[in-house]
């Protein structure tokens, strides 16, 4: 099993994915993909769902957060008619889950072997389906409130059903005619960062360029204007000629500081790109070994690499054969030095 985060300090968005580790197996005849937004967090239901007491609820992201991995290896069921859930009728399992923005989103498998005129109708009818979670151990905030807020769940399978009989009707479901679905992106051991972030560091690089031959093209002006200002300036003392030529200097002045800044920090962009694209891609679970053991991401230098001595030092409470498969999978990536 295997999990991530990302978050931006000050920022809203953040990310919480976590998948099973389930061995390729292309054209698999019981494998049919799927994914599918399962829940919305922190908003309201559009309706109250079974179980609730006819009250709506609120699944707020902490709480989502907490019970993601309860996700993992939960069955997808269906009602005849697709219009509830039914606990007995298996038709699927979910093997990755991924909050994102407000959406909680999934991905799995249906039995389309097993059960190829459901696999059909779900494919004929998929624009008007969604999906529905189904929950144990369901603690709430406030009992009396009008809508009650989830502060513990235990998530023990989910529903393919019509989003009109959902109570999250803002979800959703697709299943692949063949093929992996684009929802969940599955990082592929040892391939380079991918050609959107080739395509964003070129541009970056010519931002700066273009910058850094502005910023050149206008401090050569102030220089000229400042030595001409000063071979003038016993006229500009007594000319009002020479008030404009001052004002003009400080907002050349000011111009260039400003672009300085900007080709900086764009400077600072492209280091960090550059460095993420160097790295090829490391399989998140050992990202999220190393977090649990005091390395983050930020602890892998701008050149892509981290520390042996700070790998080690991480992972020295780790049994031997741990330690050795963490040390092969950095080293495949380009991770180690």
């Amino acid at each position: 099993m295997s999990s991530r985060s990302r978050s931006k300090p000050g920022a809203r968005f953040r990310l919480e994915a976590m998948a099973l580790d389930i061995p390729e197996f292309p054209g698999h005849p019981n494998r049919v993909p799927f994914s599918g937004i399962l829940t919305r967090v922190d908003q309201p239901s559009d309706r109250a769902p079974a179980g609730a007491a006819g009250r709506r609820v609120l699944l707020p992201r902490a709480t989502a957060e907490r019970a993601l991995p309860s996700l993992l290896g939960m069955a997808v069921d269906y009602a005849p008619g697709l219009r509830g859930h039914d606990v007995r009728r298996k038709i699927g399992i979910i093997t990755r889950a991924e909050i994102q923005d407000d959406r909680l989103q999934v991905a799995g498998y249906l039995f389309a072997k097993d059960f190829p005129d459901l696999v059909n109708e779900v494919r004929a009818r998929r624009e008007r389906l969604g999906m529905s979670y189904e929950v144990t151990e369901v603690r709430v905030t406030d009992p009396a409130a009008d809508i009650w807020r989830l502060e513990h769940v235990v998530f023990t399978g989910a529903a393919i059903l019509e989003r009109s009989a959902a109570a999250y009707q803002q979800t959703s479901l697709a299943a692949a005619q063949g093929g992996q679905l684009a929802l969940f992106a599955k990082p592929t051991e040892g391939v380079p960062m991918n050609e959107p972030l080739n395509q964003t560091l070129e541009l970056l690089a010519q931002s700066s360029q273009a910058l850094a031959a502005e910023v050149a093209s206008l401090r050569a002006l102030v220089t000229e204007l400042r030595q001409a200002h000063e071979g003038t300036r016993h006229i500009a003392a007594e000319s009002p000629a020479g008030d404009g030529i001052s004002t003009r200097l400080a907002e050349l002045a000011r111009s260039t500081d400003d672009l300085r800044r900007r080709y900086d920090a764009l400077e600072s962009h492209a280091e960090r790109f550059s460095a993420q694209a160097a790295r090829k891609t490391v399989p998140p679970q050992v990202f999220t070994l190393l977090a649990k053991n005091g390395v983050s991401t930020d602890t892998i230098g701008s050149n892509g690499r981290i520390e042996v001595a700070v790998l080690d030092k991480a992972i020295e409470g780790l049994p031997v054969e741990q330690r050795i498969a963490v040390k092969s999978q950095l080293s495949r990536a380009g991770v180690l030095p």
